[in-house]
């Protein structure tokens, strides 16, 4: 099969999906709609992944293909370009996904409608990730946002409801900025595409150019958004904390992550995108410390995990700013934007099945209050699970997000933590690192043992289902880890083409460093006791949620597209 013909199958499949189970809840029986339902979900998933491996050797041979769908000419014609990122997206997708959704089939919630809403996000992602134009990254953006929207309201919670509508004003608002700065280049260049968009901006000057920085401005400062970058997070940590399990699994492991890496095609077109490196790198930085310690204020478990899901994706966006300052086109830089995509793909594994234990145990327990929530294991036992799953998921991935060996976060986050020597946010990502592991000894704590009882427990969520959910995810930690060079060699030559072509891989090996490993973990055990043994912990924590408010959300727009604009105008000799 050649590769024009399955590349864009997690596209149509995940629709075919939906539309399936559409089409059949009127006219089948219960039983025949749940056979249906997992039939759907077969084809989303597991086909495309089928066909994604007989793309594995046309990709390590850098073949790609560019494609104009429908009988538009080119200038208005909606542009798809299927390359080794792509590739790498949709597959992260896919292997997030099939475990989220099995989880979710106990879990809840149980409605068709939600595994109708979930797979049409499957296709908009992978959609997202094959776009070469503005507008339909854009109506791509957009699907993928409704479809969170609906999925974070799905546990019919008050708050969820409230969560749901405070990320949607936010994203929509984002997405006014975006449009502005797509007219602003559809403007000067008379084209959505990106190639076009570069040939033009590329070759202007005075006020032309001024536009077109201002607006490059607009766009990349509306997927920070989408990003969850400090000061632009507010959203973030109410829908994750108050949507369902599975719900955010997906949305910290994948949805905060495809809308970055997406804008990489058009970033590699157009010059002066180098400029906006530093700062990308800065606001990365920031977002770790900060997201951290916002953390470490938390008393309750989901919320510790949504301002975790802040920290850590600032690796990634420092990895891909410094990435951008480098250059794609040197070594350094190329290096460093496949290892921000290396780490996101071990974000996402470590916090989808940290989400995952972390809500099955507060369920097992009846509550999500970390002064309160213990013997997690136990309530586990007698609700029905025999074998501790959950308590070894758990382990696994609070080995991987706090950079111990032998799950891939280890080599990932030392990996990426080293190329970015060198630059002053690379101080930020080692103390984060430190209080990473404060923040996850805090919520490993509801695994002790009980010394109350009282608390009202709930059904239980044990399953073969989602043991299985978490045996997929706990074994890509450990593989990753064990074959980490072959997978980072792999990574590397797949993105090849997008920089430096000669790009080889750092000689520095995390295993050689496992001095420095040991001291963090010796003063990340140190404050945690200190902490623990005082009446500091209590003192540091928050009494009451930070309130998220849209004059905030709004301030911190305006300071990033104020920095970025100076970046880019002043500094770029514009103005």
């Amino acid at each position: 099969m050649s590769i024009e013909s399955l590349f864009l199958s997690p596209v149509y499949l995940p629709m075919l999906g939906a539309a399936l189970i559409l089409v059949t809840k009127h006219f089948f029986t219960d039983r025949q709609r749940r056979v249906v339902e997992y039939l759907s979900a077969l084809i989303a998933f597991v086909l495309p992944l089928i066909a994604f491996t007989f793309l594995i050797q046309p990709v390590l041979a850098h073949h790609q293909v560019h494609m104009i769908l429908g009988t538009w000419e080119t200038a208005l014609g909606i542009h798809y370009h299927f390359d080794g990122l792509s590739f790498l997206l949709i597959s992260l997708n896919l292997l997030i996904s099939i475990p989220v959704w099995l989880y979710s089939r106990k879990t809840g919630p149980h409605q068709e409608t939600f595994t109708v809403i979930f797979l049409i996000q499957s296709a908009s992602i992978a959609a997202t990730s094959l776009t070469a134009d503005l507008f339909n990254l854009f109506v791509c953006l957009e699907v993928m946002g409704v479809t969170s929207y609906v999925l974070v309201a799905s546990s019919e919670k008050d708050e969820a409801l409230l969560s749901s509508f405070t990320y949607l004003i936010f994203s929509a608002t984002a997405m006014v900025f975006f449009l502005i700065g797509t007219f602003g280049l559809y403007r000067i260049s008379g084209s959505l595409a990106y190639d076009t968009i570069a040939l033009a901006k590329n070759s202007l000057s005075g006020s032309d150019l001024l536009v077109a920085r201002l607006s490059l401005v607009l766009i990349v400062v509306s997927v920070l958004l989408r990003t969850a970058v400090i000061p632009l997070s507010g959203w973030l940590v109410g829908a994750h904390s108050n949507a369902p399990h599975a719900v955010s699994a997906l949305l910290s492991g994948v949805l905060i992550k495809i809308p970055l890496f997406a804008l990489v095609r058009l970033l590699l077109l157009v010059t002066g995108t180098e400029l906006l490196g530093s700062i990308l790198a800065w606001a990365g930085g920031i977002s770790t410390l900060v997201g951290i310690i916002m953390a470490l204020r938390e008393h309750h478990a989901k919320r510790l995990l949504a301002y975790s899901s802040v920290s850590q994706i600032g690796y990634v966006v420092a990895a891909y700013g410094l990435a951008l300052a480098s250059g794609l086109e040197t070594e350094k830089g190329a290096l460093l934007l496949a290892l921000a995509l290396l780490y996101s793909f071990s974000h996402a594994l470590a916090k989808a099945t940290l989400f995952m234990t972390v809500g099955r145990a507060t369920d097992a327990i009846g509550t999500k209050n970390l002064h309160r929530a213990r013997g997690a294991l136990s309530e586990l036992r007698a609700q029905g699970e025999r074998f501790p799953f959950t308590g070894i998921a758990y382990l696994i991935a609070f080995l991987s997000i706090s950079a111990l060996p032998p799950a891939i976060g280890f080599w990932g986050k030392n990996t990426l933590v080293y190329l970015t020597k060198g630059h002053g946010a690379t101080h930020l990502l080692s103390i984060t690192s430190v209080l990473t592991i404060v923040a996850y000894l805090k919520l490993s704590r509801i695994f002790l043992p009980s010394k109350t009882t009282g608390v009202q427990k709930t059904v239980s969520s044990c399953s073969v289902l989602t043991n299985l959910s978490l045996i997929i995810l706990t074994s890509l930690l450990l593989v990753g880890g064990i074959w980490y060079i072959e997978l980072q060699t792999f990574v590397v030559q797949v993105l090849a083409p997008l920089g430096a072509t000669t790009a080889t891989l750092t000689s520095y090996s995390a295993a050689q460093d496992l001095l420095k490993t040991g001291i963090t973990l010796s003063f990340a055990l140190l404050i945690f006791f200190i902490g623990s043994k005082t009446r500091f912990e209590k003192r540091f924590e928050v009494r009451k949620g930070p309130v998220v408010s849209f004059p905030n959300l709004f301030f911190g727009f305006a300071l990033l597209i104020a920095v970025m604009a100076w970046q880019l105008l002043i500094r770029g000799g514009v103005l």
